[in-house]
């Protein structure tokens, strides 16, 4: 008996066992393309066998529910397309009676493993290399990390001749971020189990799983922020929000961007990293729509950006402050010309309400050899005057953004050499 199903399942392949022995694939019309193909099962004994086609790059695992009320759960994760027809096999998949399976498309995993220095901190040899065979064991308790246990062997030569090498072992119990690194070891006083066929799931569909005698790790990409708030400070945006459709600790950075509407002003982007909630876009411009959004990314890649938010700028009306750290240094010296270098150097001023555009730096001799101003541009914190070392120079920096000229600097006063 063959029954089809039709379901709207956006980006599966689906199968149904009915009485233990029929089965067919089908696809809704909303996921033709992706997974390209047909799911097909063919019966092996009590095991099912399931091919589908793949796409080179692409990853895919196995889902099964008892009956399509009830969550999916993964059988079989990280298996990687090539290109080819990818088959595998549900063990005893026949006798559980009626089943569903589909195909999903997944991240690239990232395997968890203990660096080379760690392994020989905790194993005390290194001979040619450690050698780790790395077994996930579950999410952990208490912060919900991926744990596992880790087997290292290095093997090292007696120095005598046709005796056997010196065989070295320790095993350790890991905790692992979402970003695969190691966050705790333990090295236990009995033995640690090791399930090469493990795979477990999280309330976050953050998948843990062993393919042979190495742990892998998929973390699914982000669904867009919410919660995204925008207030403006002086010539910057302070951005908050919330991290949607993943385990914050997933996150391994945030990309906040600030598009100016029907204006030539620049694009302004800010990345931010780890399971941060805020951040900062700075130099704004005075009087300008801009649009927010925000992207969170994990190990699996960025999600989609957050719904636009549209925020003007104030115009500008506070100038910047008086630069401070202003000060200066004779450089390329020539006792018998006067086309010395004088090095000035100041920190940036406190901007206002707007960006500082330009720097204006004068410097005055004390013999009265004149003042000689300079404009550079607001990013530029050094320049530079060729006159004689001879009198003493004073210097001094006044910065300028769209509000006008804000004060000048304390004077710096450089001596003759």
């Amino acid at each position: 008996m063959f029954t089809i199903i039709k379901a709207c399942l956006s980006l599966v392949g689906v199968v149904t066992l009915i009485s233990g022995f029929a089965f067919l694939g089908a696809f809704s019309a909303a996921a033709v393309v992706v997974p390209p193909g047909g799911l097909v099962a063919t019966p092996s004994g009590k095991d099912l066998q399931l091919s589908f086609p793949t796409t080179v790059t692409n990853y895919y695992g196995v889902q099964v529910c008892p009956d399509l009320s009830q969550p999916w759960t993964n059988v079989q994760a990280g298996l990687q397309g090539y290109g080819l027809i990818k088959t595998v096999t549900m063990s005893n998949a026949l006798a559980a009676g009626k089943g569903f399976y589909r195909t999903v498309l997944q991240p690239k995993p990232t395997q968890l493993l203990l660096s080379q220095s760690a392994a020989f901190a905790i194993l005390g040899y290194w001979c040619g290399g450690i050698t780790e065979e790395v077994y996930a064991t579950g999410f952990d308790p208490t912060n919900g990390f991926p744990t596992g246990n880790v087997y290292l062997r290095t093997s090292c030569s007696t120095g005598k001749a046709g005796s056997p090498p010196s065989i070295h072992t320790a095993s350790v119990a890991v905790i692992w971020d979402f970003a695969g690194n190691v966050i705790s070891t333990n090295i236990p006083a009995t033995g640690m189990p090791a399930n090469p066929m493990f795979i477990a799931t999280d309330g976050f569909n953050d998948i843990l799983y062993n393919a042979g005698a190495n742990a892998y790790l998929i973390v699914p990409i982000p669904a867009a922020p919410t919660g995204v708030t925008v207030v403006q400070s002086g010539d910057q945006f302070q951005i908050s929000w919330t991290p949607n459709g993943v385990n914050s600790n997933a996150i391994t950075s945030s990309t906040l961007t600030a598009t100016p509407v029907n204006s030539t002003n620049s694009v302004l982007t800010t990345t931010v990293t780890g399971p941060v909630t805020n951040g900062i876009i700075t130099t704004l411009q005075p009087a300008t729509t801009y649009q927010i959004t925000v992207v969170s990314a994990t190990l699996g890649g960025p999600g989609p950006a957050s719904a636009p938010i549209s925020v003007t700028t104030a115009p500008a009306t506070v100038p910047p402050s008086a630069p401070a750290g202003v000060t200066a240094n004779w450089s390329n010296l020539n006792p018998t010309a006067t086309n010395d270098t004088l090095v000035a150097n100041w920190q940036p001023a406190n901007p206002g309400n707007s960006p500082v555009d330009q720097y204006l730096i004068t410097i005055t001799g004390s013999d009265g050899a004149g003042t000689f101003p300079q404009t550079v541009s607001g990013t530029t914190l050094s320049t530079y005057f060729n006159v004689d070392f001879i009198p003493n120079w004073s210097v001094t920096v006044q910065a300028h953004n769209a509000a006008g000229w804000g004060p000048v600097s304390s004077t710096y006063n450089l001596g003759g050499l």
